[in-house]
């Protein structure tokens, strides 16, 4: 579940279909949000499993003549020599180890610290909540994703290798969108039609073609003007559903409820239920 920009309403879909699946087959909703993850407003998972997430960082020895190597092979700027001295800074590491490969005495080791955690339990019978958190202040998300990842995909529930994962990720395209999306059996672009949505639309169907997956649209808000459809019929997307623009839905939302168990929006997760089966199992998404 993706979209070009914030505020598209990814997680209000995404929550209603992992709903709606889940009382069809074992499902996972996965928040890989972790900068801001707020799917269980709406789900209200149990949390079973609390793990901290980890990142490495270079610890300096006693026996380090600074030589600038370090630094020079430090594609983050963690390091830095100055004045005759190293500096290093933990908040850019992403731990790839290169410093301590490049010293030539052997003065480079390495540590971990938090910067995040992620959680999972469960929702209902056949439904699983899984969520990473960034700590504030911290800049390393797709660390965070990326074990997360690990986790979800680690066992399906009750053993079910054909349980569908819902993963609601980040919005925009940045790196921790692509950790999150990559190998998917299907890309759901949820939009909005305003010209900002379909702008920021184009950009996550370009990304989507470059990590080569099979994509669909959900029309969010739908104002029945037909921009977003326009745009997906000359991409070759198809589109396979839509939420009206709707006040009533603004106000479950606002509450933190979901709206797949009522009509007339029930009809709408249903049948976008069925499409994502349908496009998963049998590879017939556009790409």
């Amino acid at each position: 579940m993706l979209s070009g920009k914030g505020g598209t309403g990814k997680t209000t879909v995404a929550t209603n279909l992992a709903w709606t699946l889940g009382s069809l087959g074992a499902t996972r909703y996965v928040d890989y949000d972790v900068e801001e993850p707020d799917g269980a407003i709406f789900l209200h998972p149990t949390v079973d499993q609390d793990v901290a997430a980890t990142s490495r960082y270079p610890v300096v020895g006693e026996n380090c003549v600074p030589c600038g190597r370090c630094s020079a092979a430090c594609s983050y700027h963690a390091l830095a020599e100055v004045g005759g001295q190293l500096l290093t800074f933990p908040e850019l590491c992403h731990g790839c180890g290169a410093c301590a490969l490049a010293c030539p005495r052997g003065a480079i080791a390495e540590a971990e610290r938090t910067i995040g955690h992620v959680r999972s339990g469960p929702i209902a019978d056949g439904l699983d909540w899984y969520e990473g958190v960034l700590n504030e202040g911290e800049s390393l998300a797709s660390t965070v994703v990326r074990r997360l990842r690990r986790l979800a995909e680690a066992a399906p529930p009750q053993g079910d290798e054909a349980a569908m994962l819902v993963a609601d990720c980040p919005p925009g395209s940045s790196c921790e969108v692509i950790h999150a999306a990559e190998g998917s059996d299907l890309a759901l672009l949820v939009a909005e039609p305003t010209r900002f949505g379909l702008h920021d639309l184009g950009i996550a169907v370009r990304l989507m073609r470059a990590l080569e997956l099979p994509m669909a649209v959900f029309v969010n808000k739908d104002d029945g003007s037909g921009l977003v459809d326009r745009y997906a019929a000359t991409e070759g997307i198809p589109v396979i559903g839509r939420l009206p623009f709707d006040l009533a839905v603004a106000r479950a939302v606002a509450r933190g409820e979901l709206i797949a168990g009522r009509e007339p929006w029930a009809a709408v997760f249903t049948a976008l239920a069925e499409a994502v089966l349908r496009l998963t199992r049998r590879g017939e998404a556009a790409s």
